[in-house]
């Protein structure tokens, strides 16, 4: 009896990567560390995004306030404290029970309301950010919101446009504008 070995008809496929795909690899790789991994490497200039984006949110909380609230005499305020020694922004009071008016309109932050509607005296400051608010090109040390959610200020009704801007590694700033758009811009 004879042995036959046979050989198979078809080879199997090996396994593995082109020399085309591995350089399609490694030049996404390489983008991707010139590109991206800087912007993971630190907090550097994500302070500033980080508190626009809570200023936002505490404009807006107050603004939507102001249209659920129409009662005279309360001021819907977000107040903006920049000191060589303390650098803020967050609400007046947050009480607003009646024969509270006075305190809603008050200059200073209530440093007692919920954290999430305002930053700490000097938080700011010890993450190396300043801050400026003007109404145009006038400083402004308040925004008030009326009934119909529209900003208010000591200058105007923000007709130029408000801007808040956080300045550290990065800038980044919020726009208000005087129909009540509140943006990041």
């Amino acid at each position: 009896m004879l042995w036959r070995v046979s050989s198979p008809k078809h080879k199997k496929a090996q396994g593995g990567f082109t020399l085309l795909e591995l350089i399609v690899v490694m030049v996404i790789l390489g983008i991707l560390a010139i590109y991206a991994v800087p912007k993971f490497s630190g907090a550097s200039g994500y302070s500033e995004y980080t508190y626009q984006n809570r200023l936002i949110s505490v404009l807006r909380n107050m603004q939507v306030r102001a249209m659920q609230d129409s009662r005279p005499l309360f001021c819907h305020r977000i107040n903006f404290i920049s000191t060589s020694t303390q650098v803020a922004f967050g609400p007046a009071s947050t009480n607003y029970t009646a024969g509270n008016e006075a305190a809603t309109c008050a200059t200073s932050i209530d440093y007692n309301s919920p954290e999430f509607l305002r930053t700490s005296a000097t938080e700011i400051l010890e993450s190396g950010v300043s801050m400026t608010a003007v109404d145009g090109s006038t400083p402004i040390n308040a925004i008030d919101f009326n009934s119909f959610g529209s900003p208010q200020t000591a200058v105007s009704n923000c007709s130029a446009g408000c801007r808040v801007t956080f300045t550290g590694q990065a800038a980044a700033q919020v726009c208000i504008e005087s129909e009540g758009f509140i943006h990041a811009c």
